[in-house]
């Protein structure tokens, strides 16, 4: 079983080195659609809000340097983007490796299978369309220091059991509990029928909840769990509570960080006008969780990520590992110093770090290359 742990508590603040500066509102997505940024983003929907977060609030010499474009549309945009130009029009990447499916494109890759030959995403030829990809899961379980891919930590995230608040599941529950309902092995829990979902095909979330599970991908293609797999129960968009309404039997992992944002949208938007959250938690409300001879831990108290909570992960802005040097690459995303570690807003009246502002923790120290300090660059893949 591979459960991830924090190695010391998160920092409580962080030097300012960069403030916020805004000028007209703007919303998840750049506006106008036309406003061709240098740096471009796509990818995960976990970390799609703080992307938008430092879209609008990390400034170099006054100028925004960042497009984080949304996993899922915003209300009234197409599933289509357009990156760098006209001529960078594809279908928006939805989840962690989607987006890095299309940075890989982005530097000529083959894909394979129906993607369209070298540089091709989706059929689209995206050569020189994306800059980075933001993704909530690293592309294997085993670590690495070598590849063409840097996976560079931007905050922390615990990832939680959502249930129903309507419903009479259990509110705490060991991992050993939860991970037999997710391999089947149970589909009742204190004598209550439950039935386990999954994120959407491409998610990091759903990545990284597989692999707490011990599950892959192939047992249940090959039908193998059959109690992920019944008709008429989807595989929802992550971190959507919304899924559960009346649904008091339905279970689904839920990002900690993305619970908080939600649960503070007015505050954000307050603070970085035009940057708004969805507030998609419905009736959902996340379960406490112990690994054996370990008391409950909550994923959220006090308003704020749990560092002690048993299922956490780093979350990542991947870039080329060709680019590292490049001076606007490192000024952004390399090392602890970097604007995405430490750009801050005003927060009635006091300076808050975009990353914890919208739910994410951060590290005080390195214990190994799944567990890095923000800005870290040692963590690498071809994928």
């Amino acid at each position: 079983m591979r459960v991830n742990a924090f190695g010391r508590a998160m920092v409580a603040a962080i030097a300012l080195s960069a403030v916020a500066v805004w000028g007209s509102p703007a919303s998840a997505d750049p506006v106008p659609a036309t406003d061709y940024r240098t740096l471009t983003g796509v990818g995960s929907d976990t970390t799609q809000d703080l992307g938008n977060g430092l879209a609008e609030s990390l400034r170099i010499s006054g100028n925004k340097v960042i497009a984080s474009w949304d996993a899922r549309p915003p209300s009234g945009t197409s599933t289509d983007i357009k990156t760098k130009s006209a001529a960078c029009e594809f279908t928006r990447p939805n989840g962690s490796g989607a987006g890095r499916q299309a940075l890989r494109a982005s530097l000529g890759q083959d894909l394979g299978g129906t993607h369209g030959g070298p540089g091709h995403y989706l059929s689209k030829d995206v050569r020189g369309c994306v800059n980075f990809a933001r993704s909530s899961s690293f592309s294997s379980t085993t670590p690495s220091t070598s590849g063409n891919l840097t996976y560079i930590p931007t905050g922390v995230d615990a990832v939680a059991l959502a249930i129903n608040a309507n419903s009479d599941l259990p509110r705490n529950n060991s991992f050993a509990r939860v991970q037999r309902v997710y391999k089947c092995f149970d589909r009742a829990i204190t004598g209550l029928p439950v039935q386990p979902l999954i994120p959407q095909a491409g998610s990091g979330t759903r990545q990284f909840w597989l692999q707490q599970m011990e599950i892959t991908e192939q047992e249940i293609s090959l039908g193998d769990l059959p109690c992920l797999t019944v008709a008429g129960v989807p595989n929802p968009q992550e971190h959507d509570g919304t899924v559960l309404q009346g649904h008091n039997d339905w279970i689904v992992p839920f990002s900690a960080a993305q619970f908080i944002a939600q649960t503070n949208s007015a505050a954000i938007q307050g603070a970085i006008p035009g940057v708004s959250v969805a507030d998609r938690r419905g009736p959902a409300i996340l379960s406490g969780m112990n690994l054996v001879g370990q008391s409950v831990q909550q994923p959220i108290t006090g308003g704020v990520l749990n560092p002690t909570f048993p299922l956490n992960r780093d979350v990542y802005n991947v870039v080329p590992t060709a680019n590292l040097s490049d001076p606007l690459i490192a000024q952004v995303f390399v090392g602890s110093n970097s604007l995405a570690c430490t750009t801050t807003v005003n927060v009635g009246g006091t300076q808050r770090n975009v990353a914890q502002l919208f739910g994410f923790g951060l590290r005080s120290s390195t214990t190994d290359l799944f567990h890095q300090v923000c800005g870290a660059v040692d963590l690498k893949s071809n994928s």
